[in-house]
């Protein structure tokens, strides 16, 4: 997770080739807001924010295209929603960021993870949160959802049962329905959520992390629930993933660090032991980090993408059903030829997803629910050409 540029920013960059728009290949640009994977779908909205496509699993509205959505998609499906800055996709909901800085959501509302004051049952469309505005970034988390005001400070609402909302409190009754405001922090630039905790990092550079401890996540040496922020314990950090169980950070001096749930060898450290305190990871030139349940990826400086965890769905994406890749390996496509010139990438459950620079979506790992969008549910194992729609055209 990387602090998102503008859409002025973002359109300047864009270069104009025949009749089509291709995005700049220049790893520094983030367009990871515009593509999300789910824990069984995924998401990709248009650059210029006029709509968003949604392919996989439509249990309790997830794919947020309305009542007529209909079952399980294979191949992307448009939602009419405009005016979009960002989307970003948790286990059972979803959230987008509107350009006017507010928040919509939908999905699974069971634990008042939509913030619309409700808890209960499931919305299949975008709904509003009246509750909150002003908003710049908004993560989906497990069952709970943070938000990144304008301000510096950062809020939450949803389930609370190992402290994530950051409140000083924790258990099945301490959820709360509409925002609240996260303790302590301030002169916040970005933020992420795990499955059960938050991380936020500052403009000084220092990683912020509340939440369930158990697996390591923290960095704290230990495995306790942190009910409020503490400070992670690497310093001078340029940016940071959360995955479901575990945190990754890069250094401005290049050095990446990773603590929590080790299964498989996906913190990349080429062991599975859990880490509870951070340990350096052997990659280079990195750009940014993502991390799904099971597989974690590193974008480097040239455009390619690296990935390592659990591979027996495929979606590490080296073009292998090895169990096990403990050490980072490229990703490939379906002709065994590295991956190149990826601006954006997203990684769920047991599934993948690349955005290249020339607008294509490519896509890898479990299938069954249509969620690589490539028309079938066949698993893929190497990088797949989706039928997403090219983000950048008009």
């Amino acid at each position: 997770m990387l602090k998102k540029l503008g859409f002025a920013a973002l359109a300047a960059s864009t270069l104009l080739m025949g009749s089509s728009i291709t995005a700049s290949a220049d790893s520094t640009v983030n367009y990871d807001h515009l593509l999300s994977a789910g824990t069984t779908n995924a998401y990709l909205a248009m650059e210029d924010g006029s709509s968003f496509y949604a392919t996989g699993s439509n249990g309790n509205g997830k794919l947020g295209v309305g009542a007529g959505g209909g079952n399980n998609k294979t191949s992307p499906v448009q939602a009419h929603v405009s005016d979009i800055a960002m989307i970003d996709a948790g286990a059972l909901h979803s959230t987008l960021l509107k350009k006017d800085g507010t928040i919509w959501s939908w999905g699974f509302a069971g634990y008042g993870e939509l913030g619309t004051g409700i808890k209960k049952g499931f919305v299949n469309e975008p709904v509003k949160n009246k509750y909150i505005n002003d908003v710049k970034e908004v993560r989906a988390g497990g069952q709970f959802t943070l938000a990144l005001k304008n301000d510096g400070t950062v809020w939450a609402y949803g389930e609370n049962n190992f402290g994530q909302l950051g409140i000083g409190t924790k258990g099945a009754s301490a959820f709360s329905v509409k925002p609240v405001q996260v303790q302590g922090l301030e002169n916040i630039v970005a933020i992420d959520a795990g499955d059960s905790f938050g991380a936020a990092l500052d403009k000084d550079n220092q990683l912020w992390v509340w939440g369930r401890g158990y697996d390591g996540a923290m960095g704290q040496d230990d495995k306790e629930d942190q009910l409020t922020p503490v400070q992670y314990r690497i310093d001078d950090i340029k940016t940071f993933a959360a995955g479901p169980d575990r945190i990754y950070v890069l250094t401005n001096s290049g050095e990446v660090y990773a603590s929590g749930s080790n299964t498989s060898g996906k913190l990349g450290d080429g062991t599975s032991t859990f880490r509870r305190s951070p340990v350096l990871i052997n990659v280079s030139n990195v750009s940014r980090l993502k991390a799904g349940k099971t597989q974690t990826f590193a974008l480097k400086n040239d455009g390619t993408l690296w990935g390592w965890g659990t591979n027996n769905e495929g979606q590490v994406g080296d073009g292998t059903d090895v169990f096990s890749v403990k050490v980072p390996s490229q990703v490939v496509d379906d002709t065994n030829t590295p991956l190149t010139d990826v601006v954006a990438f997203s990684a769920a459950g047991t599934h993948s997803h690349a955005l290249t620079a020339d607008g294509k979506v490519w896509s890898w790992g479990f299938n069954r629910n249509g969620e690589l969008g490539i028309g079938s549910t066949k698993e893929q194992y190497s990088a797949t050409k989706s039928n997403f729609p090219n983000p950048f055209s008009k």
